[in-house]
């Protein structure tokens, strides 16, 4: 591993390496990964797991990544690069019936046990506004923060003028 990559590098984690449940080592990954953006720290060569460990952590600091931090470690309720909405946790749904196609709007959220929840209103049912208000107010009772409705109401329409995606 190169240490001109390694400056250029913007998130470096280590991960653990294993075989039917026995720790063979560790590697240190810069960017993801990839030819040239990980190294390899042996546990049997090292003389063991935790001085594997070790080795992978001061690697990682003398070439002067960023310091690895726990899974889960993004901020809950952030939109994703894959959202096709303006807004976290509230997206569109065509949903096909026997007879029809109906356009929901869907929230989700976690819970405070930290199960993933969600709910769906109809637009057919409840008018476009309203559903997108149900579904906001859903999202929001739980602590989410408040997206921006506007945008939101925009998209909903656009979708809807869309009408539902070919079969």
């Amino acid at each position: 591993m190169s240490t001109a990559a390694a400056v250029e590098a913007t998130s470096a984690h280590i991960v653990t390496i294993r075989r039917q449940g026995v720790i063979e080592g560790y590697q240190l990954r810069i960017n993801g990964g990839g030819p040239g953006m990980s190294k390899f720290f042996a546990a049997r060569k090292l003389g063991g797991s935790d001085k594997a460990l070790r080795a992978a952590r001061r690697a990682a600091r003398e070439m002067g990544l960023p310091k690895t931090r726990k899974r889960g470690g993004s901020r809950p309720g952030r939109l994703l690069s894959t959202s096709r909405t303006p807004a976290a946790g509230v997206r569109f749904e065509w949903t096909r019936f026997a007879l029809s196609t109906v356009l929901y709007v869907v929230a989700t959220w976690r819970a405070r046990n930290g199960r993933p929840s969600s709910t769906r209103f109809s637009v057919e049912r409840h008018g476009a506004e309203q559903a997108l208000d149900l579904a906001i107010d859903k999202r929001t009772s739980c602590g989410a923060p408040m997206p921006d409705r506007a945008a939101l109401l925009k998209a909903l329409k656009k979708v809807q003028r869309a009408g539902p995606p070919a079969a």
